[in-house]
């Protein structure tokens, strides 16, 4: 009988293995809203981020279940946060997949398999996604990543790491202001989107003010300030979507120098808007005059442009290339 009944427990203990395992990554969401509160009240910030953070972590929690169902968690979602902040929600949404996946053999092939299935939609949302689980599992160790890059698809392998970069700046800064420095064990073009991450979590780190911001990107190495401006630029263009005018304006803030950079920042942020609803952007673009309409269509143009220059044979970084070929585009101006 004592054998038997050890047994059982042995029994009972595997199968409850995979439901723990999951609930140590589910998020207690108003706890996280509270330490980056910080006692400010009444600004954008304190109204926008704590819903931003709520739509992030819920996308997390709703796939980390021992059974979940596509249909059910898409609909949740989708009927949970409206056009604005849907996004950030299937951003979550793609951390806690990786999770899910990363309990399998082949876990990349199974997370793209899991994120298309889920919607494909927020594409680069959930790559960065799986960036925050890869650095809350290996922190800065690469080992730990490349089992993982080298079986993604090669186009977006690299975003995770913006999802590295992002969470650095936003969880580890304010403790250790060199841990950028960390991004220099990754390859050099991993830790150029490291860097892009990093821009974007300053964003809201400095709580939307642009000047910090800018201040804080000049004291970063020069060989990646133009990366963490890119950053800067696709954070204000995603998080500011409803006031898109601003991401124009904001370019007078930045050096010439750097502008294509943030430019082809904020070009990213409205292709992956656009990609999530086409409806949606098409009436953000109703409410202004046709010269920031057009401008706007000209900086989709571009990516898309640079995009159709993919040289996959190359042994250049995809994502990177990308980048690049699109703010090379950006430096001139509209005809």
């Amino acid at each position: 009988m004592i054998l038997i009944g050890m047994i059982l427990l042995i029994i009972i203990a595997v199968l409850m293995l995979p439901s723990l395992y999951l609930s140590m990554f589910r998020q207690h969401i108003p706890r996280m809203q509270q330490r980056f509160q910080k006692g400010y009240v009444g600004d954008i910030y304190s109204r926008r981020f704590p819903r931003i953070l709520e739509a992030f972590l819920t996308g997390n929690n709703r796939v980390l279940k021992r059974f979940w169902k596509v249909d059910e968690v898409y609909s949740s979602l989708n009927n949970d946060f409206g056009s604005f902040y849907r996004g950030f929600a299937f951003e979550g949404a793609g951390m806690g997949l990786a999770v899910q996946a990363s309990r399998y053999y082949g876990r990349a092939k199974r997370f793209e398999g899991m994120i298309h299935a889920l919607s494909p939609h927020y594409i680069y949302q959930y790559y960065v996604g799986l960036g925050w689980y890869l650095n809350i599992r290996y922190g800065y160790r690469y080992s730990g990543y490349k089992r993982w890059v080298t079986n993604l698809t090669p186009r977006y392998a690299s975003i995770l790491f913006d999802g590295v970069g992002f969470r650095a700046a936003l969880f580890r800064l304010e403790q250790d202001p060199l841990i950028h420095q960390k991004f220099e064990r990754f390859p050099f073009s991993y830790s150029r989107v490291c860097y892009q991450g990093f821009g974007r979590g300053l964003w809201f780190v400095n709580r939307f003010q642009l000047p910090l911001v800018v201040n804080d990107i000049q004291q970063l190495p020069m060989k990646y300030r133009n990366d963490a401006y890119s950053g800067l630029g696709l954070a204000v263009a995603y998080s500011f979507f409803d006031n898109m005018a601003f991401a124009i304006r904001a370019e007078s803030l930045i050096t010439k120098q750097h502008r294509p950079a943030f430019r082809q920042g904020v070009a990213f942020g409205w292709e992956a808007r656009r990609l999530h609803d086409i409806e949606y952007w098409a009436a953000q673009l109703s409410r202004y005059p046709d010269t920031l309409s057009n401008q706007a269509e000209w900086y989709i143009a571009c990516v898309h442009q640079a995009r159709e220059m993919d040289d996959e044979e190359s042994e250049q970084d995809l994502y990177t290339a990308w980048m690049d070929r699109t703010r090379a585009l950006l430096a001139g101006e509209m005809n």
